[in-house]
């Protein structure tokens, strides 16, 4: 009889192996299927590359800005909100990029969502940037933002090409080649 429960144990035993087997095979699949399927760009492609909606917003200096104004260069488009944790970790990267690619070919552009100015004007007090933020408290440009942060990269004609939804470093070594080739690709 001690021999018929060591057998017990030892099946018992021998169907937990076979499920952990089975359960890491079935992990190791999924993970390499995300591997397989996952997007080879740093940012999504828009695949219809519609034109980007016009705005005119209120900049953090009181003007009226327009999209328009951005034409002929490359628009890093971001929207971000002083609330938003993920955004305000990002929003270095972008400071850095503007700084290594700001020309007449490329520039980062901030949209804030959300309450006005003043949490606008203490965040930026602590983290200062360099690049041009407006005011959008409303969303009321239907740009298609499914949660914050998300950017989009604009062509000097005003086509959505790219979109990264959630915090992104945007100061790699490779985001900056990403936007380096674009820029030099539409310069040829």
């Amino acid at each position: 009889m001690i021999l018929t429960g060591s057998m017990k144990i030892n099946q018992g035993i021998k169907y937990k192996m076979r499920l952990f087997k089975k359960y890491l095979l079935f992990v190791l699949l999924i993970t390499a299927s995300f591997n397989i399927y996952s997007s080879p760009y740093l940012m999504d492609p828009m695949p219809n590359k519609k034109m980007a909606p016009d705005f005119i917003l209120i900049g953090m200096d009181g003007k009226e800005y327009a999209l328009g104004d951005l034409s002929g260069k490359f628009a890093l488009v971001n929207f971000w909100a002083t609330w938003c944790t993920p955004c305000k970790a990002e929003m270095p990267t972008l400071e850095a990029i503007h700084k290594k690619l700001n020309s007449e070919n490329f520039t980062v552009v901030g949209i804030h969502v959300g309450p006005g100015p003043e949490a606008i004007e203490n965040y930026l007090t602590l983290n200062p940037v360099s690049f041009p933020i407006y005011i959008d408290m409303d969303l009321e440009y239907d740009w298609g933002v499914p949660g914050l942060p998300t950017t989009f990269l604009i062509s000097p004609t005003g086509e959505m090409l790219y979109r990264a939804v959630g915090k992104r470093d945007f100061a790699s070594p490779d985001m900056e080649n990403f936007f380096n080739t674009l820029i030099d690709d539409y310069k040829k």
